[in-house]
């Protein structure tokens, strides 16, 4: 009996945390989007840096313009 006792509780855990997951994931979509977006600008900024930002397609040594 505390066996199955167990084997319910792990099963109503994992249902409200995965409920839970998808109310806060639901709710704060917008600033996970937000967060998400501004780490490719700083990304896209540091990789501008390195490349020069201004890298030519037809020039193979421009994308090494440390």
């Amino acid at each position: 009996m505390a066996k199955a006792f167990k084997y319910m509780f792990g099963i109503g855990a994992a249902i409200v945390l995965i409920g839970t997951a998808i109310f806060l994931i639901i709710t704060y979509w917008d600033k996970i989007l937000a967060g998400a977006s501004a780490g490719a600008r700083v990304a896209s900024n540091i990789l501008g840096q390195f490349s020069g930002g201004s890298i030519n397609t037809d020039d193979p040594s421009d994308y090494y313009d440390l």
